[in-house]
C-alpha cells in the first residue's frame, strides 16, 4: 500500500547568516522622566548659584556702607589731624560745643540753713547738687518750663517725744503766690521721758521721705519745710531735695 503525500514529513530550514536583534526594547516614557528630573536638578543648582550671589552682594554692599558711615562720623567727630586743638577755622568744635538736649532737673544735698519758720536752705556747691533748667533762691527750686516733675526729698532727724512733721510745699503765681501742701508725713516716737532723754543726752534717729509726680506751671516753685528746724540733724548725704521733669 503506498502512502501520498500526507505521511510526508515537513522540512523547516534555518539561514544561518541571517542577523539577530537581541537588544532590549526602550520605553520612551521612562526616559523622558529622567531627562525632566536631571533638568530640574540641574536648574535647582543654578538657582542656588545664583542667590547665593546675590547674598555675597548685599553683604560686601553693607560692609562698604558701614566703612563709609564711620569715615563720616569720623569726620563729623572731628580729629586732631582734622580739626586741630581749637576746632575748625571758626573756632567751633563740632562734639565739644554740641548741648545736649536734657529735661530740667536739680538735687541738693546737705542743709546749709535752717529758717525759723522751718524752710530749709540747702547747698547748691560740690560734685553731688545741680541745677539745670530751674533756678535755685532761698531754698526754692523756681520752674521755668511747664510739665510733670517727680519731686521728692529726704530728712534726718531727732525723734524725741515731739511730733516731726515734714512737709513739701509749693507756692504759684495761680494762688497768688500762698503755700500749699503738696506732701507731708508726720512721725512721733517717745523713748523714756523728756527728763530721762535729757539727762541721758540722748534721742533716737529717724529717717523722712516725700516723693511724688505733680503738674508745675511756669513760675511756680516748691520747698522743704519742718515743724522744728532744731530735730534737723546735719549731713551732706542725708538731708536732699531734688525734683526732675518725667
Amino acid at each position: 500500500m503506498e502512502q501520498g503525500p500526507v505521511g510526508c514529513p515537513q522540512v523547516f530550514i534555518v539561514d544561518s547568516q541571517a542577523p539577530v536583534n537581541l537588544s532590549p526594547i526602550r520605553d520612551t516614557h521612562t526616559v523622558n522622566k529622567k531627562m525632566y528630573v536631571l533638568y530640574l536638578l540641574v536648574g535647582l543648582a543654578l538657582l542656588g548659584i545664583s542667590i547665593e550671589a546675590v547674598l555675597i552682594y548685599r553683604l560686601y554692599q553693607r560692609d562698604e556702607q558701614a566703612s563709609g558711615n564711620a569715615a563720616h562720623a569720623d569726620r563729623i567727630i572731628g580729629t586732631k589731624h582734622d580739626w586741630g586743638s581749637d576746632g575748625d577755622a571758626n573756632g567751633i568744635h563740632p562734639i565739644r560745643d554740641k548741648k545736649p538736649d536734657l529735661k530740667p532737673a536739680a538735687l541738693l544735698q546737705g542743709v546749709s540753713k535752717l529758717h525759723e519758720d522751718g524752710v530749709i536752705e540747702w547747698n547748691t556747691e560740690g560734685l553731688g547738687p545741680f541745677i539745670h533748667g530751674l533756678k535755685y533762691e532761698k531754698g526754692s527750686l523756681h520752674v521755668q518750663m511747664e510739665g510733670y516733675y517727680f519731686i521728692y526729698s529726704k530728712v534726718y532727724f531727732s525723734e524725741t517725744c515731739t511730733l516731726f512733721k515734714h512737709q513739701i510745699k509749693r507756692r504759684s503765681p495761680r494762688y497768688n503766690n500762698s503755700p500749699t501742701d503738696l506732701m507731708q508725713s508726720f512721725r512721733y516716737s517717745c523713748v523714756g521721758s523728756p527728763r530721762q532723754q535729757q539727762q541721758q543726752d540722748r534721742a533716737d534717729v529717724g529717717n523722712s521721705f516725700l516723693g511724688g509726680v505733680f503738674l508745675l506751671y511756669s513760675g511756680d516753685s516748691v520747698f522743704v519745710q519742718v515743724n522744728d528746724s532744731k530735730l534737723i540733724r546735719p549731713g551732706i548725704y542725708d538731708n536732699n531735695f531734688g525734683v526732675f521733669m518725667i
